[in-house]
């Protein structure tokens, strides 16, 4: 009796697992659906537009700061200073641009990655002719640096400025 209970019970949280499953699936968005996939096409350009704009912003922001540090840095990089000197100045340098470096791109990581990914993925979807996506793609999903993130502004741009009005 008692292991018919347990195979019982087996049985009915098996058919429980199976149920939630099903129910999962289909609750599960289509895979050619995005969040922007009722939005018009004019509001995806403006989005994506606006996203342009913000990624930009950081960028250019990150230039001015590594403009400023490259600046203060020959300011005080003299050839009559002993080279030990000079060579701690350039490893502080380096440490601080690399530390401006990673904090662009953190927040670009924060901010601005998924919505790219995933407007870059409708835009796709909507244009009528599809561009080679293959080498961008991969640069959407991994930017190694600033310069990777500038391309991923202008990529958008282009794919935003392609996609028919209606």
């Amino acid at each position: 009796m008692r292991s018919k209970r347990a195979v019982t019970r087996r049985h009915a949280s098996l058919l429980l697992i199976v149920f939630l499953a099903g129910v999962a699936c289909d609750a599960a968005p289509a895979p050619n659906k995005t969040i922007y996939a009722k939005t018009s096409n004019k509001e995806l350009k403006q989005k994506a537009l606006s996203l342009v704009k913000s990624i930009r912003e950081l960028v250019d922001s990150y230039n001015t700061k590594d403009r400023e540090l490259r600046a203060e840095y020959d300011k005080k990089d003299k050839p009559e200073s002993r080279t030990e000197a000079r060579k701690a100045l350039r490893g502080q340098w380096l440490t601080a641009s690399d530390a401006v470096h990673d904090a662009a791109m953190r927040t670009y990581k924060d901010q601005y990655w998924a919505d790219a990914i995933v407007l870059r993925n409708e835009l796709y979807r909507r244009l009528p002719t599809q561009p080679n996506q293959k080498d961008a793609a991969m640069l959407y999903q991994v930017p190694t640096n600033v310069l990777g993130i500038g391309f991923i502004a202008d990529h958008l741009e282009l794919l935003a400025k392609s996609l028919p009005d209606s």
